[in-house]
C-alpha cells in the first residue's frame, strides 16, 4: 500500500486540482484520505459561514453614524442669498471679462523673430580656410625656422 496523502495533496484534492494517476488511484481505495478530504471541505465551509455571520451590518453602522453627527440647523434662505449674489455677479463679470479679451486678442500671441537667414556650409568653410590662412601669431614663421642651437642660445640650457 502506498503512502497517504500530504496536506498538500489533500488541500488539492479539495480544490479540485487534478492530482496524479497514481496519487488518484490511492484517494479513491483509501477511506482515511477520502474522510481527510471531507473533512478539510467541511472545515473550509464552517469557515466561510462564520466569516459571513461575522460580517458586520454596514447599513446600522452607517444609520448610527448618520444619528450621531450633531444636528445643525440649515441657515435661512435669505441669510445665503446675502453672499451668494454677489459671487455670483463678481463670477459673471470675470467670465464676460474673460471671454472679451479673447475675442479681441484672437490673434493669438506675438509671432517669434525670423531666424536668421541660413549659411551654405560653402561660405562657413570660406570663412574658415580665411581665418587659419591669415597669421595671428607676429613673427611665427621666424620661430618656425629656428634649430635647436638657436632655441638653446635663447633659452639657455637644456634641462637634462
Amino acid at each position: 500500500m502506498s503512502r497517504h496523502l500530504d496536506e498538500h495533496e489533500l488541500a488539492s484534492a479539495a480544490a479540485g486540482i487534478p492530482l496524479k494517476p497514481e496519487r488518484l488511484t490511492h484517494l479513491e481505495g483509501c477511506v482515511s484520505c477520502r474522510r481527510s478530504v471531507k473533512q478539510f471541505l467541511d472545515h473550509v465551509e464552517n469557515r466561510r459561514r462564520a466569516m459571513e455571520e461575522e460580517e458586520p451590518d454596514w447599513d446600522a453602522h452607517l444609520a448610527h453614524v448618520i444619528c450621531s453627527l450633531p444636528q445643525v440647523a440649515a441657515a435661512p434662505l435669505a441669510v445665503r442669498r446675502r453672499w451668494l449674489s454677489p459671487l455670483l455677479a463678481a463670477a459673471a463679470t470675470i467670465t464676460i471679462a474673460v471671454g472679451a479679451g479673447m475675442f479681441v486678442h484672437r490673434s493669438g500671441p506675438a509671432p517669434l523673430p525670423s531666424p536668421r537667414p541660413e549659411i551654405e556650409i560653402e561660405e562657413i568653410l570660406a570663412q574658415a580656410e580665411t581665418l587659419l590662412a591669415e597669421d595671428g601669431i607676429p613673427d611665427f614663421d621666424v620661430l618656425d625656422n629656428l634649430t635647436d642651437d638657436d632655441l638653446t642660445a635663447l633659452f639657455g640650457a637644456k634641462n637634462s
